[in-house]
């Protein structure tokens, strides 16, 4: 009874604050990787990511005080990671922390000899197992321009791997997808990318995808999203079981027919 009494109070706060269709339009002309979304497809992305702003805290770090224009096209990122997947893909945390610019954290590793080196790093964007996901806006602004780079995606993907143990490349699979399948097939591809940069040659994707299986999960959701094609011609095996994983199939929106159907926009 809880529950629902929450998602109806979600729902009506998140049909205020969805955005409105000149937002919308903004968003669209602003980030190409929505540009393949057709209108319908469009409208639902505004309503799951009215449901994000309603659902989700955010909260600003490093003097931002972040308003509805810093939170909303990091709200509409989430939307379209998990846009046929429902906004209860996003209950494994509960707030986004903002920063303008990149944003340094601790770190601390073991190397093989025992010891232990501490330090400091700067980051774009990190996601907490079980809390919160933090982002740097400059980073968000810079996503989803086409050249397989999407802060947002990312760090949601590693929620979504969180969602059953720490991250690892093997979140909880849909019943269309077969374990073994997911296995060998991303197993396959990361070793395919470790070999190619063994040998000194540069990699057709980012190669921060060879840190980690997890890693590679997230790097290659962002080429999913922003970068279908490539993903599709070098690893259609990974490509197919994202799709299959999401619930969408974006190398297989054209432009031309999407842009048509986008009319209803205006």
């Amino acid at each position: 009874m809880l529950s629902w009494l929450r998602r109806r109070r979600r729902s009506a706060r998140a049909s205020e604050l969805m955005p409105s269709q000149a937002e919308l339009r903004a968003l669209v002309a602003g980030w190409p990787c929505l540009a393949r979304l057709d209108g319908d497809a469009l409208q639902r992305l505004g309503r799951l990511t009215g449901e994000v702003l309603a659902g989700k805290d955010f909260h600003g770090a490093g003097g931002l005080a972040p308003d509805r224009a810093d939170c909303l096209p990091v709200a509409l990122h989430a939307a379209l990671a998990v846009l046929e997947l429902g906004y209860e893909a996003l209950d494994g945390f509960q707030s986004f922390i903002l920063y303008h610019d990149e944003f340094e954290v601790d770190l601390e590793e073991i190397d093989d000899d025992g010891l232990v080196h501490r330090g400091r790093d700067l980051r774009a964007g990190e996601a907490w197992h079980g809390g919160p996901v933090v982002l740097s806006l400059a980073d968000v602004l810079q996503s989803g321009q086409g050249d397989g780079y999407h802060v947002v995606v990312h760090e949601i993907a590693h929620q979504l791997d969180s969602c059953n143990g720490e991250p690892d490349g093997f979140p909880p699979l849909p019943a269309t997808i077969r374990r073994q399948d997911w296995t060998n097939s991303f197993s396959a591809a990361f070793r395919r990318l470790e070999r190619t940069l063994a040998t000194g040659t540069e990699p057709w994707i980012d190669e921060y995808a060879a840190e980690s299986p997890a890693e590679f999960f997230a790097v290659a959701t962002e080429y999913f999203f922003d970068r279908p094609d490539s993903l599709l011609r070098h690893e259609p095996d990974v490509y197919r079981l994202l799709a299959l994983f999401y619930n969408q199939n974006p190398a297989s929106r054209t432009n031309s027919a999407c842009e048509q159907d986008r009319t209803r926009l205006h």
